[in-house]
């Protein structure tokens, strides 16, 4: 799932280049670290990336192996209730017992073989129970106040030695108190939207629970198969796109379904999905400070403590700071506390209000 504009990361990450397509961890871009998780688990022929016609260019550059026919092009951004449902078409058009998962395109994964062990358990889960909706849940290690949570339930079955749960609740961002509780509990997961179901069966969900987005997703379906210029189909379907309600899949889809329906698998990712500058650098504090050279790119420390420090050309030296984040790019430089970066959603707001939107800064 590739086709989200990252603002959280700003101004690296921008509409124009989100995060999904910078190198943040390694000297691969998140996108192509994703990539290359999964080749260990699906075909590559079974790997396809849904995204925006925006972002089509971009992709390519980055994988140019990668056939068009494994690109699922949204009209235009809607959120993840059509995004996913217009994955289930293409996808069931193509293979009707298809079992999908969609993995976001912008999450840290350390340690890897616990992601393709949980993969591959919903995988096998849903293959043989093909109307249940899965979902892996991240156990959480602290009580963050930025993610949503599920609830398990009874357990379902076992697979490898590992407890499959119905999915009880689905949470949204708790308060910081509620979310301790939810630690202390042991009864609940990050939800990550790691999402694993049958084509067919989510096709059928749509219809019953949001009818409207699924008719238009049909059309959109018939419209991609139609001969004629692609132009006129472009703009054909980006004007049923435009007409579906943007929802989140977990509101739309994962919260109305009855817990019968839905199951969550427990993982011990060791993970994060790089909410923002803060959760980048706490991600690699966990890691001894490991911070790599051409991440944090010119930069000299001392006797600064719990920065992260991003560096495009200009040397920046710091001298006695603590817990604060400068992302330096060639237009933009962002100099915040640490515990106050999540409002960067409020610097670009005001650069839209003061109509900088054409300038390429958002």
């Amino acid at each position: 799932m590739a086709g989200g504009a990252g603002t959280r990361l700003w101004p690296l990450s921008r509409q124009k280049m989100p995060k999904q397509f910078h190198k943040l961890t390694s000297q691969r871009t998140m996108i192509q670290e994703t990539y290359h998780r999964l080749v260990n688990i699906v075909p590559k022929n079974n790997i396809f990336i849904s995204t925006t016609e925006h972002y089509k260019k971009i992709i390519k550059q980055q994988f140019p192996f990668i056939r068009n026919t494994q690109l699922i092009i949204e009209p235009l951004p809607r959120n993840t209730a059509p995004a996913i449902g217009l994955t289930a078409g293409y996808i069931q058009k193509i293979n009707p017992r298809a079992i999908v998962a969609t993995i976001a395109s912008d999450h840290i994964i350390k340690n890897i073989s616990e992601f393709n062990l949980s993969l591959k358990i919903g995988l096998e889960t849903v293959s043989n129970n093909k109307d249940k909706l899965a979902t892996i849940g991240i156990n959480p290690t602290y009580p963050d106040t930025g993610l949503g949570y599920i609830q398990k339930g009874k357990i379902f079955c076992r697979i490898e030695k590992r407890k499959v749960f119905h999915a009880k609740n689905f949470k949204e961002k708790p308060s910081s108190e509620t979310a301790k509780k939810y630690l202390k509990s042991g009864d609940y997961f990050w939800n990550a939207g790691y999402f694993i179901f049958s084509a067919s069966n989510l096709l059928e969900i749509y219809k019953e629970f949001i009818p409207d987005t699924y008719k238009r997703i049909c059309e959109i379906i018939s419209w991609q198969k139609k001969s004629g210029k692609m132009d006129n189909k472009r703009k054909a379907m980006k004007k049923i796109f435009s007409s579906i309600q943007e929802e989140p899949f977990d509101t739309a889809i994962a919260e109305k379904l009855n817990p019968s329906q839905r199951l969550v698998i427990p993982s011990k990712l060791i993970w994060s999905d790089v909410g923002n500058w803060a959760a980048l650098s706490d991600f690699f504090q966990k890691d001894n400070n490991k911070i790599p050279d051409h991440i944090k790119g010119n930069y000299i420390n001392f006797q600064s403590k719990n920065c992260f420090i991003k560096s495009n050309r200009k040397l920046i030296a710091t001298i006695g700071l603590e817990n604060i984040i400068v992302i330096d790019t060639d237009d933009v430089i962002l100099i915040a506390r640490k515990d106050k970066v999540h409002d960067v959603k409020k610097v670009i707001k005001e650069l839209k209000k003061r109509g900088k939107s054409g300038q390429s800064l958002i």
